[in-house]
């Protein structure tokens, strides 16, 4: 034989191997791009999942320290409300707190209550939306006994590094 004929072989062998390397080298590409994307979508995912919970716990806390404060406790309850406020809403807390206190201890309010759900409605940008559903009874000096309370109440949050803060709190129907 002679070493052209040797040649061909290997040149065609040569250039199979590229092509098929070549094909396999854009499978594993694109294979790694899918994984990729694919890993980024489930860490948005899962880091969604993890405000939504965070968001409506802090819903939760601010809205049962609300429908509990009473005129014995009344000094420690509104400064748990105050701090997961944030500063703009917590201005505005501020400016009715000695009020509030003064109502409270004055009537011999006693309140206690229980968030039974809570539910984000919104979320985006650092920002969410939590709508809250509680119960609870409220004693005072003019009643004979505790008198049931149902509240619905729409919460706005603001996420302040890793802590969310409420920004706003309305009571709706």
């Amino acid at each position: 034989m002679s070493k052209r004929a040797l040649r061909k072989p290997f040149s065609e062998l040569r250039v199979r191997v590229s092509w098929q390397t070549g094909l396999l080298a854009l499978v594993v590409v694109a294979l790694l791009a899918v994984a990729g994307h694919r890993a980024l979508a489930w860490q948005d995912e899962r880091q969604r999942a993890t405000d939504e919970k965070d968001a409506a716990a802090a819903a939760t806390a601010e809205v049962e320290g609300l429908i509990e404060v009473s005129g014995a406790t009344s000094e420690q309850d509104l400064d748990k409300l105050l701090d997961g406020a944030t500063a703009e809403f917590r201005t505005e807390l501020e400016a009715q707190a000695d009020r509030l206190r003064k109502a409270l201890s004055k009537n011999k309010v006693t309140a206690t209550g229980d968030v039974v759900s809570a539910g984000v409605v919104n979320l985006e940008d650092g920002r969410a939306t939590v709508i809250v559903a509680a119960v609870g009874t409220v004693e005072n000096d003019q009643t004979a006994e505790a008198e049931p309370r149902n509240y619905r109440l729409r919460v706005d949050l603001q996420q302040d590094d890793d802590r969310w803060l409420v920004s706003g709190l309305e009571f709706v129907a």
